[in-house]
């Protein structure tokens, strides 16, 4: 829910946030427009970060972001709302690219499909919450603290994934402390045939890959 339904919100206000801050109609429109622009500058930054840190602390990280720049968005002029926008784009981003990560990881492979049509439903359904609640939420305590409310939903994902990271801390921690077990027994090589097999398979399994990143830089 939270990476979609914060940049939602501000739609359903814009005439006030426009009132408020003095946005142009350029201004209002990156609104929305500036956190998909983030989604495509910002994927380097994300696999990065999946790979130094793994896909639970970026998600961590993620939802921090979209917390953050929610309550800064929130607070000040139209350049702090501007900056607390671009923050929750660059934050988002780094969701977009954990969470299908950690279920292609994590979800048996014939329930990978259904995980991930959940995942993508409940995106919309915050959205549509969001939509629908912002307006009238505004219309009693003002845009700014009806946008920052949203947090809360944010605020909640974010206490569960810092509960679960310490978990499975802890639980490697005990892991750890155990009897020693015998050695592995060694692999032996069924020659220069198999090392060959290997190395076809290996390049056949790259340019299978370059050819599907083409397909999806096209699309």
């Amino acid at each position: 829910m939270s990476l979609r339904a914060p940049i939602i919100a501000p739609t359903a206000v814009i005439p006030d946030i426009t009132a408020d801050t003095g946005l142009s109609a350029v201004g209002a429109g990156l609104l929305t427009g500036l956190p998909v622009l983030l989604f495509a500058l910002a994927t380097p930054l994300a696999t990065r970060s999946i790979r130094r840190f793994g896909p639970e602390a970026t998600i961590i990280l993620c939802l921090a972001g979209v917390l953050a720049g929610t309550v800064i968005r929130s607070l000040g002029p139209a350049w702090v709302v501007l900056a607390g926008t671009i923050l929750i784009g660059a934050a988002m981003t780094l969701g977009n690219i954990a969470v299908p990560v950690l279920i292609r990881r994590d979800v048996p492979f014939n329930r990978i499909s259904a995980a991930t049509g959940a995942y993508s439903a409940t995106m919309n359904i915050g959205s549509m919450a969001t939509l629908l609640g912002t307006a009238p939420l505004a219309a009693v305590v003002g845009w700014r603290w009806a946008i920052a409310a949203w947090g809360m939903v944010t605020a909640a994902g974010l206490a569960y994934w810092l509960l679960r990271q310490r978990h499975a801390r802890n639980s490697t921690l005990e892991s750890t402390v155990e009897p020693a077990r015998a050695p592995a027994v060694p692999v032996v090589s069924d020659g220069p045939g198999a090392a060959a097999a290997t190395a076809r398979a290996a390049i056949d399994r790259t340019r299978f890959r370059r050819v599907v990143a083409l397909l999806v830089l096209a699309f």
